[in-house]
């Protein structure tokens, strides 16, 4: 790749290269980051945040104009691609772009992003130079802000276009707390894009209350994500209460209590407990639930864990469940059958929702044997409370 410096002067804190596709980038000394992909920027910029970001917002927002995001100005490569997908579809796109440090002129025109887009020079001199730019196809305005210094923009935007530096270098940026910010900027509906997909940023995005996918990266990268702002006015909220139930075993060692059940989805092991039904207290709710399924009253102890996360419900796609998970004892001897194991409700002819109850030994019980993701994060909440 050939690197060359920027003019002379004090602009010597970047240096522009040759990416893979032909395109230029700029490497950030300071940071020791570039602010492309070095197999190719331009080809970066139209996969992550132009097929994966804008075109889908378009396809969302038939009517009017599309509103955009941008977290980094950087060199104005994104804005170029939006420029260039507003025009082929004969659309006005308006987009809001943060970047505290902008580069002048001078340190982006050796990149030459008019002959490698197609887009007029003076468009993108006017968004470097002026930081605004107005005409049939965009109306831009670059903010010379940070994210968490910017405009609380509520609900205002069809597409995030996330492209700050790597975690490595601006890690501030990849938080919950981050998350937070771009999903209340927001509309229903409305999605965020950026390159990254380590799993810390998804469980960040995940986190915030996003819904992440994997898509497939630009070359040199196998995934990127995009995270969706939910979209459902049909949907209800689901609570449901869970104890978590231990006692000494018969060698001495911790023993909890689980539940084996046939769903529709098949044999699943689980915590005792269920719905929260209408006039109940969570603590109400699972003192009748221990009636019903042990047949015997239990003392219902400290709260263990509260869904951080969404939970869509397994048997109704419209339902987001919300699990509460206590810890609690029995009041006296067992008065259940609690010899119960998977197999005993994994057969073609038991009955739907036959359950068994059986203990499993606390040191060897793992998250991952329980069907249900709200069950995994409280066994693991529980096991890190002792």
């Amino acid at each position: 790749m050939r690197i060359r410096l920027a003019p002379a002067g004090d602009l010597c804190r970047v240096k522009w290269r040759e990416t893979g596709d032909g395109s230029k980038t700029l490497h950030q000394q300071d940071l020791d980051v570039c602010y492309h992909s070095v197999h190719g920027a331009w080809t970066e910029t139209q996969h992550v945040f132009g097929e994966m970001g804008v075109m889908p917002a378009f396809s969302r927002n038939e009517e009017g104009d599309l509103h955009v995001l941008e977290i980094g100005f950087g060199t104005g490569l994104n804005v170029l691609d939006v420029w260039l997908r507003a025009k082929a579809a004969g659309r006005h796109a308006v987009v809001h772009s943060l970047e505290p440090h902008p580069l002048s002129w001078e340190e982006a025109a050796p990149l030459d992003y008019a002959t490698s887009t197609g887009v007029p020079e003076e468009v993108w001199r006017a968004m470097h130079e002026k930081g605004t730019w107005h005409d049939e196809w965009i109306t831009f305005e670059r903010v010379k802000t940070g994210l968490f210094e910017a405009p609380l923009w509520e609900q205002s935007y069809d597409v995030v276009l996330f492209d700050a530096f790597a975690p490595g270098a601006q890690p501030e940026l990849w938080t919950v707390k981050a998350m937070d910010r771009m999903r209340l900027a927001l509309k229903p509906g409305g999605q965020l894009v950026t390159y990254c997909a380590k799993g810390d940023v998804r469980r960040a995005m995940t986190d915030a209350g996003f819904s992440v996918e994997r898509l497939p990266g630009p070359p040199g990268k196998r995934e990127m994500l995009r995270a969706t702002k939910a979209l459902n006015p049909q949907g209800r909220f689901n609570v449901r209460v869970y104890m978590v139930v231990t006692r000494q075993g018969h060698d001495g060692k911790g023993e909890v209590l689980v539940s084996y059940e046939r769903l529709p989805l098949g044999g699943v092991m689980k915590f005792p407990g269920g719905g929260l039904e209408w006039g109940e207290g969570t603590t109400a709710c699972l003192r009748r639930e221990a009636l019903e399924e042990l047949g015997q009253p239990v003392k219902v102890g400290s709260l263990i864990h509260f869904s951080q996360q969404t939970h869509v419900s397994s048997f109704d796609a419209n339902h987001q469940v919300l699990a509460v998970h206590y810890a609690a004892e029995l009041t006296g001897e067992v008065m259940f059958d609690d010899d119960g194991e998977l197999g005993d409700v994994c057969g073609k002819r038991v009955p739907m929702m036959t359950q068994r109850l059986g203990w499993r030994p606390v040191e060897e019980l793992r998250p991952e044997e329980f069907r249900f993701a709200s069950d995994r994060e409280a066994w693991v909440a529980w096991k890190q409370q002792r």
